[in-house]
């Protein structure tokens, strides 16, 4: 039930296979796999699953969920440290509402308001004309 690989994330799977296949190439056979190689593998399951990484990149299942264990509270906290822009909403309009409200004794209640309080409008009217939240 993985997330198919396109896009940016279809390179980062590229990549974590690449840098296993060099690994593979250039490392005996039976040595342990390097940690940088390890973090790849985890930052792939993350976005595509465990079991469809494994397969991608010749990996036993078991042993990523493992390593997924072990590293991936350790890279959300370096994510997490990074910085973070938030966008300026300067110059989208403000909400606006407008509540009127008459009685039978001819009483009115006018009462506009602007941004985010338009939302409590017709709470606020209705404690206001009857005495009721």
């Amino acid at each position: 039930m993985g997330t198919k690989a396109t896009g940016t994330g279809a390179g980062e799977l590229a990549e974590a296979k690449r840098g296993f296949d060099q690994g593979r190439r250039s490392r005996p056979r039976g040595r342990q796999i390097p940690e940088p190689l390890w973090r790849m593998a985890v930052k792939a399951a993350a976005r595509y699953g465990v079991p469809a990484t494994a397969r991608r990149l010749g990996l036993n299942a078991t042993r990523l969920e493992k390593q997924v264990q072990r590293l991936a509270p350790a890279q959300a906290r370096e994510e997490q440290s990074g910085f973070v822009e938030l966008p300026w909403l300067k110059a989208a309009p403000l909400a606006e509402c407008i509540l009127e409200a008459e009685d039978l004794a001819g009483r009115k209640l006018r009462i506009h308001l602007k941004g985010g309080a338009t939302a409590q409008a017709a709470s606020l009217g209705r404690l206001l004309w009857t005495g009721e939240g």
